[in-house]
């Protein structure tokens, strides 16, 4: 079965990456959690010192909400 992908632009400071995410949940309340993770986001990136951080925070924060990073 397919899952619905979601992609988003991280960026702290300099650093920018694009980051793959597929939706582990694949209900039909998906694109509302994706919207709310987004909008969330930004308070992750308040609390972190460094890019890495980000990072790796911003990864834990889009698992809270059912999606999981992939590789594409």
């Amino acid at each position: 079965m397919l899952r619905d992908t979601y992609i988003i632009n991280l960026a702290f400071d300099t650093w920018q990456n694009q980051v793959w995410f597929c939706d582990t949940l694949h209900d039909d309340r998906s694109d509302r959690r994706w919207a709310d993770a987004k909008q969330s986001l930004e308070d992750v990136g308040e609390r972190c010192s460094n890019a890495s951080d980000f990072f790796n925070e911003a990864v834990k924060h889009f698992e809270e909400y059912g999606f999981v990073r992939i590789q594409k």
